[in-house]
């Protein structure tokens, strides 16, 4: 039979854990602790700068293979023209650069990844450093694409609520429209040269609620757009969104 006095022993991991905490995934005992030796900070530094040399030599190649005729007789068109082509082959030019680096530095960083993950107990020293790092890129990546799959999930919701609020944005145009009239109306006499006390008070209240309206249009209006800009949606292929936040409606 149970007593009541017993202890009631729980694992640790029937504890109540929060889906979107990725703190224990992402600190780990090898967070942080790797660090390049003098030489190896060296090395990277020589490899940036050979880069940008190679670079600026790719650049140059492609300035002195292209043909640089006198321009003082050519007109302004053709010049332009000419400018146009020239900034082409510049941006061709650096194109097929990057791709080459990128080949290359593809190829140079895939064999020590390969040696640490696969190499076994012939692994060296070198290698041995990245596996933890590999492992923590691996799982940063898997968070990452987790976050991502939920953000996409949100903008369906994120569209609807856009789509609610610039129908009632409508909503409140057409009201402040009616408003409006109705002041315009009333312009022939001020508001204290209303004789029933009553009437006077409800155009005062009107009055309130049109200035109050279109306050809280504009700050509603301004939260949206800040909160689809800051997104990072790709609001400007989406009309309503686009609409939205393009929307330069001047409040009175």
């Amino acid at each position: 039979m149970d007593n009541a006095n017993d202890t009631v022993i729980m694992d640790a991991d029937s504890k109540a854990q929060n889906p979107n905490d990725y703190s224990d995934l992402l600190q780990t005992k090898h967070s942080d602790a790797f660090a390049f030796s003098d030489q190896e900070k060296l090395i990277l530094k020589l490899y940036d700068d050979l880069q940008e040399l190679e670079l600026q030599q790719s650049l140059l190649e492609a300035h002195k293979e292209a043909q640089t005729p006198d321009v003082s007789a050519l007109s302004d068109d053709v010049l332009q023209e000419q400018l146009i082509t020239a900034e082409r082959e510049a941006m061709e030019a650096r194109a097929e650069y990057e791709l080459r680096n990128k080949i290359t530095h593809s190829t140079l960083v895939m064999d020590p990844v390969l040696k640490a993950v696969h190499g076994g107990e012939s692994t060296g020293y070198a290698e041995k450093r990245l596996l933890p790092l590999i492992t923590e890129r691996d799982t940063v990546s898997m968070v990452h694409g987790s976050l991502a799959s939920k953000l996409a999930s949100m903008q369906p919701d994120l569209t609807a609520a856009a789509q609610g609020n610039i129908a009632a944005n409508e909503r409140n145009k057409e009201l402040a429209q009616t408003l409006l009239a109705l002041a315009e109306e009333m312009k022939t006499q001020s508001t204290e040269d209303i004789q029933d006390s009553q009437l006077r008070d409800r155009v005062r209240d009107v009055e309130k609620g049109v200035k109050e309206s279109r306050r809280r249009v504009k700050i509603l209006k301004g939260i949206l757009s800040g909160m689809i800009v800051g997104s990072g949606i790709n609001w400007a292929k989406d009309e309503v969104l686009r609409e939205l936040v393009m929307d330069d409606e001047e409040d009175g």
